[in-house]
């Protein structure tokens, strides 16, 4: 515990040097969670949770860097993490019902990558990528099959063009074999969309822009709304209109 302390206190000081410094309290909780951190607002501030098996990885400060990226983005009501902006974005997106249930949930992993891309813009200047090739390349392996359920390999889809992004904005090069990995994992799974959802990640724009970020997260959604919808649906019928 006395080791997160010191890491999370260093990489706010860090921040502070950015001229990004927190406002909010941060409570510190190292249990015993299946992922390795998460963020959760709490009242006036912010609750980190950490996973033990975390303090032990050796990207301690990575993790670190990549939450407060998160709070930070929150403290300053960047639309990236404006709940009402994704609101709006789901609802405007018309599908039918029978695959409504899977769109969303993947829609809100996409939510989930796009709040990852701008939180990493930042705590990428804190530590650098020189550790986010093994990280990024090990998540595409993990994600890299065909499911039984249609929705769900889209969902591995939406990770690995996540990944892919990222490593991109940030010329992070993967480790070797991961573009083989990906090629047959598109090619088994049929899909037509994931070089196009890579290059979306990679370009989001860097910007303040609330109706720039809404437009370009609307268009990823009806990206993932298309190839899911073709991907589950084809063989019942199934059609959309534009919006």
């Amino acid at each position: 515990m006395a080791f997160a302390i010191r890491t999370l206190s260093a990489v706010a000081e860090r921040y502070s040097a950015m001229g990004l410094p927190l406002a909010a309290s941060i409570t510190l909780v190292v249990e015993n969670i299946p992922i390795m951190g998460a963020t959760e607002p709490n009242g006036g501030g912010y609750r980190l949770h950490v996973a033990s098996f975390a303090i032990r990885s050796g990207m301690l400060d990575g993790l670190i860097a990549h939450e407060m990226g998160h709070m930070i983005r929150m403290e300053r009501h960047h639309p990236s993490h404006d709940p009402a902006l994704h609101g709006r974005v789901l609802s405007t997106i018309r599908i039918p019902p029978s695959v409504r249930r899977g769109f969303l949930e993947v829609a809100r992993g996409l939510i989930n990558h796009v709040e990852d891309i701008y939180a990493d813009d930042l705590s990428f200047e804190i530590i650098g990528g020189s550790r986010a090739e093994v990280f990024f390349s090990d998540w595409i392996d993990r994600s890299s099959f065909v499911d039984r359920d249609a929705w769900q390999t889209i969902d591995n889809e939406v990770s690995i063009a996540f990944a892919l992004g990222n490593m991109q904005r940030h010329d992070i090069v993967p480790v070797q074999d991961v573009g083989r990995r990906v090629n047959e994992f598109a090619k088994k799974a049929g899909l037509r969309s994931l070089n196009l959802m890579t290059s979306a990640f990679r370009d989001l724009p860097k910007t303040d822009d609330a109706v720039l970020i809404e437009s370009t997260l609307q268009n990823l959604a009806l990206v993932v709304r298309d190839e899911g919808v073709r991907r589950a649906g084809k063989e019942r019928g199934l059609a959309v209109s534009e919006r």
